[in-house]
């Protein structure tokens, strides 16, 4: 049934679209300003904990509806969910069932990077069904991930976003404190929507979500058969990731240099400063570890233009040809702000955070590895890593070198795997990316696309998750 949806799908979206925080990624997230309007009405915030606890499912989920927007008829529910009832800690869902047999699509979570970037991005900037034009009108996307996957969008951790907590016990320092509460919003979530309880599950996001997604499988992986509510999981999806800090760092120097953004005497002294940070991060001291890679990329904690910035002259390191965002990537946040869309997707008058206090707690998380769990995952399950071949930030090469660097089943056959050329169509004169798959795992780069990858290749990024979720090989149509 989910093959012959697929097929359907699939290739009837593509055939018809086809043309002939700061944190460690920071100013990405912060220029989309979400602001409480001084007038019209925004309803109340609507908490689910309770419907759910007390039995009342159809009612919850009712209420849950978010009523249609103009010029759309995309069906969705959100609203909150209580991870921590002692710190108040809430997580902010928004939920898309497939467009097309959303009885037996896959569910796909999708998780923003930063630490502190809210999925509202994800899904008006990425690839939900709807993007936000310049007078805060939808349109509908090409290529949608919504069309064939059911998608949730979840603001985490607690405090990002519209997710909030009322304590600062309530914000996560950790991975496990992620998981933890992901986790509680998930078997929630399950319990609201049992119609979706059996179909497969899969955990994505991009850049910082490399920790956050590979914690959450392993949380839900670690639980294994113990659990009355039983999570689904099938793989993970993880895109530009920065899920071994390490390896990724030790690697910044000689790529700077090579793609001409450093000279010589630069990539020394960069290659220096890298070296103090690994050092700092084998020893544990993981604020010192913070603090050198910060004054390298990113000024957070002095409030100055990092050392990247000043000698590239660009203050964004998410694509090689760009030194600054486009404009149309912060449209979302203005959209957020309108009354009538706080009062539809049931926040009320909360407070939209950009991630600010988050990135703080999460401080010594920024330098730790996952690289131990993510193994283990890639041991049991399907997973997909893939790059844009024009990122900086988390280039192809780094996530290659931390790749050739971890022990997992097929660590010795990845080293040997052929790439192979990956496109779309046979018709195309141009190659969508490369490909290296050792059985259950794929290594995907694709070409044309930065950090901010289904931005960039919006047709390459839905025809990529599609094949790996749905198992249909590599071999172009």
């Amino acid at each position: 049934m989910v093959g012959t949806m697929w097929k359907a799908t699939v290739l009837v979206a593509v055939f018809m679209f086809s043309p002939g925080g700061d944190g460690l990624f920071p100013s990405l997230y912060k220029k989309a300003r979400v602001s409480v309007p001084r007038k019209g009405d925004v309803g109340e915030p609507l908490f689910l904990t309770p419907y759910i606890e007390a039995g009342r499912l159809e009612e919850g989920k009712g209420r849950s509806m978010v009523p249609p927007f103009p010029g759309s008829n995309v069906k969705s529910y959100a609203g909150y969910l209580t991870v921590n009832k002692t710190y108040n800690s809430n997580l902010f869902f928004w939920f898309f069932p497939a467009q097309v047999d959303p009885t037996v699509a896959p569910v796909a979570l999708w998780l923003q990077g930063g630490p502190g970037g809210s999925s509202m991005f994800g899904l008006f900037v990425e690839h939900g069904p709807y993007f936000v034009t310049s007078n805060m009108t939808l349109h509908p996307r090409d290529f949608a991930w919504t069309t064939t996957l059911s998608m949730l969008y979840i603001d985490n951790p607690v405090g990002t976003g519209f997710s909030f907590t009322d304590d600062p016990q309530g914000y996560a320092v950790n991975e496990n404190d992620v998981a933890r509460n992901l986790y509680s919003a998930l078997v929630q979530f399950f319990l609201l929507f049992p119609e979706y309880k059996e179909n497969d599950f899969y955990a994505t996001g991009e850049s910082y979500a490399g920790k956050y997604v590979p914690a959450l499988a392993h949380y839900i992986h670690t639980l294994g058969p113990m659990v009355t509510t039983k999570i689904n999981l099938k793989g993970i999806a993880l895109g530009d990731a920065y899920s071994d800090p390490e390896s990724i760092i030790g690697g910044y120097a000689t790529f700077l240099y090579q793609i001409g953004l450093l000279d010589e005497k630069q990539r020394k002294y960069f290659q220096k400063q890298c070296d103090d940070c690994v050092k700092y991060i084998r020893e544990k001291r993981w604020l010192q570890a913070f603090e050198v890679l910060d004054k390298l990329l990113d000024g957070d904690l002095t409030n100055n233009p990092s050392y990247f910035q000043n000698i590239t002259g660009c203050p964004s390191y998410y694509s090689i040809l760009r030194c600054e965002e486009p404009e149309d990537q912060n449209y979302y946040g203005k959209f957020l702000s309108l009354p009538q869309v706080r009062q539809a997707i049931h926040v009320g008058n909360r407070t939209f955070s950009d991630g600010s206090e988050v990135e703080k707690y999460m401080r010594e998380d920024t330098v730790k590895s996952v690289k131990l769990w993510l193994a283990e995952l890639m041991n049991n399950y399907k997973v997909l890593i893939y790059n844009g071949q024009l990122d900086i930030i988390v280039a192809a090469s780094l996530t290659e070198r931390s790749l050739r660097a971890m022990k997992w089943k097929g660590s010795q056959k990845y080293k040997q795997a052929e790439r192979k050329v990956w496109k779309i169509f046979k018709s195309d004169n141009e190659v969508a990316g490369y490909v290296r798959q050792v059985d259950d795992f794929y290594q995907v780069i694709v070409r044309g696309g930065g950090h901010i990858l289904p931005y960039d290749q919006p047709l390459r990024s839905f025809d990529m998750i599609n094949r790996f979720i749905f198992e249909r090989g590599w071999d172009p149509y």
